[in-house]
């Protein structure tokens, strides 16, 4: 991205800035003309991850992906098992029309079908709400925010057959229609462009499908290393030394991840006591040194886990209001 003097944050005002509700609900229609036409790969933008939880079902069936041993457990402990993996599955405290006014732009999405009935939902440990329920929220938001612009990133699948995902492409399509970008060069992808075209929409699909769909992008256009431990010297070491790729959207995921020894010393515990509270300081901290775009220092898109623990939204968000982009 090119040195562009940003604007002062409409939301850095010496403790007046109000709700957080009310600030960030139009973050992206009130940053400065100069960032319109900058690439939104090239844009800060906070994510959650696994950003359907908040809807997971304490007493719904484990879902597939779910390692043998874990299904085993809950088979001994009945609901006490599931009220376990709920604990350690929940990763958002908050619903998708509270995370849209909060801030959230980016959406990790993993969908799985069943074996009952011929549904779509979304999952993580357990079974949550149907995919069209949930992603209602996010049509009826863009309806009232014409200027916003989400970015649903469809990463995991389970127990699906082309069936399953042509029934979910339909569902986008229904739902979002005129609003979803088709693919291009992520370079060309400028709110200034979304905005004159209508489209608020676009949908990563990590299947082979997508390349059917010219308003699915692809798998290969968003880039999200993975940490994979539950220790929080390990993550901050990981965010400091993986470098992004410029020409993609990319995702630094500050997240913990449990092993069956974290959970295993920590029964009565969930992870959001465990791993999300404990991490966010060091999120935050890592954020200050951070700037939006290419470079060393460069993030695009920040994901997570319980996001409305303290300042993270707005830590990200006015990360584009630093002098040098």
């Amino acid at each position: 991205m090119s040195n562009m003097a940003a604007d002062r944050s409409p939301w850095l005002d010496d403790g007046e800035a109000g709700d957080l509700h009310t600030r960030f609900a139009n973050w992206m229609a009130d940053l400065p003309p100069n960032l319109h036409t900058a690439p939104l790969k090239d844009l800060a933008i906070p994510g959650t991850h696994d950003s359907f939880s908040f809807y997971l079902d304490k007493t719904s069936d484990i879902s597939p992906g779910e390692p043998p041993e874990i299904k085993a457990a809950v088979m001994i402990m009945g609901q006490a098992g599931k009220d376990l993996v709920y604990r350690w599955s929940v990763t958002q405290d908050i619903c998708f029309m509270e995370q849209l006014n909060d801030g959230v732009r980016y959406f990790d999405f993993r969908v799985a079908g069943r074996k009952s009935d011929s549904s779509l939902y979304f999952v993580h440990g357990l079974y949550g709400n149907k995919v069209e329920t949930a992603l209602l929220e996010i049509a009826q938001y863009l309806n009232t925010h014409p200027k916003e612009v989400v970015l649903l990133d469809f990463n995991h699948f389970y127990s699906m057959v082309d069936f399953h995902h042509e029934r979910l492409i339909a569902i986008l399509k229904e739902m979002f229609g005129p609003k979803l970008c088709p693919r291009m060069d992520p370079g060309d992808v400028t709110l200034a462009t979304l905005w004159e075209r209508g489209q608020q929409v676009i949908v990563f699909y990590h299947n082979s499908v997508a390349d059917r769909h010219i308003n699915l992008w692809t798998g290969e256009a968003i880039v999200a290393p993975w940490a994979n431990t539950p220790e929080i010297p390990a993550l901050v070491e990981f965010l400091n030394t993986e470098k992004r790729q410029e020409t993609k959207f990319y995702v630094s995921q500050g997240v913990l991840t449990p092993t069956a020894g974290t959970i295993l010393g920590n029964l009565n515990g969930s992870l959001k006591d465990v791993l999300a509270t404990p991490v966010m300081p060091h999120i935050l901290k890592w954020l200050n040194g951070r700037r939006p775009g290419s470079g060393a220092q460069g993030v695009n898109i920040v994901i997570a886990d319980f996001v409305d623990l303290a300042e993270f939204l707005p830590a990200v968000i006015n990360l584009n209001y630093k002098e040098t982009l």
